[in-house]
């Protein structure tokens, strides 16, 4: 807005947009957001960021050609259209090959990407436009912008570089860069590769609040890397838990100091067979750890929901839903929703009955988990039938799903609300519960996302190249983007090894760790980062080259005015788009 004036108005107005067929069609499709899906609608707001820049520049070149507002609006979007669908083509093709070939947190990343470029599309070409026509419609004549504003800014922005008479500098600088990250790449050699492409477990264990002051406990990174290594070198050789003695520790949200938390991500190739890991980093971190023993119901053994104590809810009063008539708690705003009976619940190893809040927390905090984050819109109630709140005999846990009842779709009911509550209920409360999460990944799971990973690029790469022929007439463009595209992935893979052996160098750490830098690894988070840079790299080539086909015309080949000119001429739209994807990267990195 402060560059762009109304027009940037127009601009936010049109994000919301896009946000909005965004998220409505994630809800519409009950899909989840993963980490690799949220980077994917930060990918989306940049798309959309850029749409709009593109339409503005052009118009900004027509005001400086002396076209009124809407001569301006019209040749803006006009001209902009072709390089909007290139870059967003370019990307739904990536999205459409990852969504059919990619892991299932690459396939989150892809749908919501996928979904987001339609939405960027629509809400860019048709949302701004239509709210400039209507501006127009209603007399507004005339419009400015930052540079139209102050020339000194313009002229800052007009630009006379002969790029191609410098082209041998940049290839040597980006050899250099290239290099030298390919160095530190096969230095690190498999130090790059987390647990998800080596095999093995990652457990995040979150402290308990201090008894004095109720604030969570912390411990500093060495501190806690020092008690999680503890238990390999204290196991005997041959022993499984060995390799913990090489384990990797980073502190999750850090202190001001960068090492201080209450919150630890330890990462070890040792599978968590049986719960190995996790009880033995329970062991070891014991006086900062709060574990909650199993409990034992009526029931709770049954692997199946029908022959579970599980109860649709027909009736107005609880009890004749629960085959207790003498119960008369009003449950008739929960019809067509589910009734799980906790009966005789207890202590599985003290038999001491459980409070009413330990219960709710338990299953509130199992109902936060990824697995059952889906389960969180739907209305739920613990009631105690029997006992107390501070000891509960019998419990029933109430749950509704706004959209979907039994009455109305009876087989959907049973797979998606019946099965899946009491799968919850016996998870949450019949297992034992540490503050802690884990995730493991066998060596065959591994090695099958290091081949999907390999398998979804290529395709990608392929396809890329493929439309980018198709579209601009010529292998010279494909060859163009793809060579870009792969040496800006490499230099970022370069700087992830050069972030670890920074973070990694004693004399430098404190420093590094001031900064935010961390011993990056390759996960499937970062794949999707990476991912990330590759479609605003893919779309920054796009719009230059469309550029260069635009100045070329007729022409059988461009010539190198033209390259100049389609750089020079597209350099305030790669400042003012980059220069928005960094603001919002240092959001992320100070809200996270």
């Amino acid at each position: 807005m402060a560059y762009y004036f109304t027009s940037g108005v127009i601009a936010v107005f049109t994000l919301a947009v896009t946000a909005i067929l965004l998220l409505g069609t994630m809800a519409i499709a009950k899909a989840a957001f993963t980490m690799p899906g949220i980077a994917g609608v930060i990918l989306t707001f940049g798309q959309a960021i850029d749409a709009n820049v593109l339409i503005y520049e052009r118009m900004r070149e027509e005001f400086r050609r002396g076209n009124d507002l809407k001569t301006a609006v019209r040749l803006g979007y006009s001209k902009a259209l072709s390089s909007i669908i290139d870059g967003n083509v370019t990307n739904f093709i990536v999205c459409l090959v990852l969504g059919s070939f990619g892991t299932a947190e690459v396939r989150g990343f892809a749908i919501t990407m996928g979904v987001g470029v339609v939405a960027t599309v629509f809400a860019a070409l048709v949302g701004s436009r239509a709210v400039f026509d209507l501006g127009i419609h209603l007399g507004w004549r005339k419009t400015s912008m930052l540079p139209m504003a102050i020339p000194a800014i313009q002229r800052g922005l007009t630009w006379t570089v002969d790029w191609i008479r410098l082209r041998w500098v940049f290839v040597t600088i980006s050899t250099v860069l290239v290099a030298v990250g390919m160095v530190m790449v096969f230095a690190r050699g498999g130090k790059m590769l987390d647990t998800a492409f080596l095999g093995g477990t990652q457990v995040t264990i979150q402290f308990k609040p201090d008894p004095q002051t109720g604030r969570p406990m912390t411990l500093t990174r060495p501190r806690a890397q020092e008690l999680a290594q503890s238990i390999g070198t204290s196991s005997p050789p041959g022993s499984l838990l060995r390799p913990l003695q090489a384990a990797e520790v980073s502190p999750v949200n850090p202190r001001e100091d960068g090492i201080t938390s209450d919150t630890f991500m330890i990462k070890t190739t040792v599978p968590d067979t049986g719960g190995a890991v996790l009880n033995a980093l329970t062991a070891a971190f014991g006086e900062y750890v709060e574990s909650k023993p199993p409990l034992a119901f009526d029931g709770s053994e049954a692997s199946d929901w029908r022959a579970a104590p599980v109860y649709r809810i027909l009736a107005g009063r609880l009890g004749d839903n629960i085959d207790q008539p003498s119960i008369g708690d009003n449950v008739s705003n929960r019809v067509g929703g589910l009734a799980v009976v906790l009966r005789n619940i207890r202590n599985a190893q003290t038999g001491e009955r459980p409070t009413l809040g330990s219960l709710r927390e338990r299953l509130e905090a199992m109902r936060s988990q990824p697995e059952f984050s889906d389960t969180l819109g739907r209305h739920r109630d613990i009631r105690v039938i029997e006992g107390s709140e501070d000891k509960v005999v019998t419990a029933v846990v109430i749950v509704q799903d706004p959209a979907l009842s039994f009455l109305t779709s009876e087989t959907r009911f049973d797979n998606e609300v019946a099965d899946r509550e009491w799968t919850m209920a016996v998870e949450s409360l019949a297992r034992s519960i540490s503050p802690a999460s884990v995730q493991s990944f066998s060596p065959a799971i591994a090695e099958k996302f290091k081949a999907q990973a390999i398998v979804a690029t290529t395709l990608s790469f392929a396809a890329i190249t493929l439309y980018i022929w198709f579209r601009f007439k010529s292998l010279r463009y494909s060859g163009a983007a793809l060579i870009a595209l792969v040496h800006d992935v490499l230099a970022v893979l370069g700087m992830l090894a050069l972030c670890a052996w920074l973070y990694e160098s004693p004399s430098i750490s404190p420093l590094m760790v001031s900064l935010g830098i961390l011993p990056f690894k390759i996960d499937l988070n970062m794949v999707a980062a990476l991912l990330t840079v590759a479609g605003y790299s893919l779309n920054d080539k796009i719009i230059i080259m469309d550029r260069i086909r635009e100045n070329k015309g007729k022409v059988p080949f461009a010539s190198a005015a033209m390259i100049n000119n389609a750089i020079n001429q597209t350099v305030s739209r790669t400042l003012i788009t980059s220069g928005t994807t960094v603001i919002a990267s240092m959001t992320l990195t100070n809200g996270t």
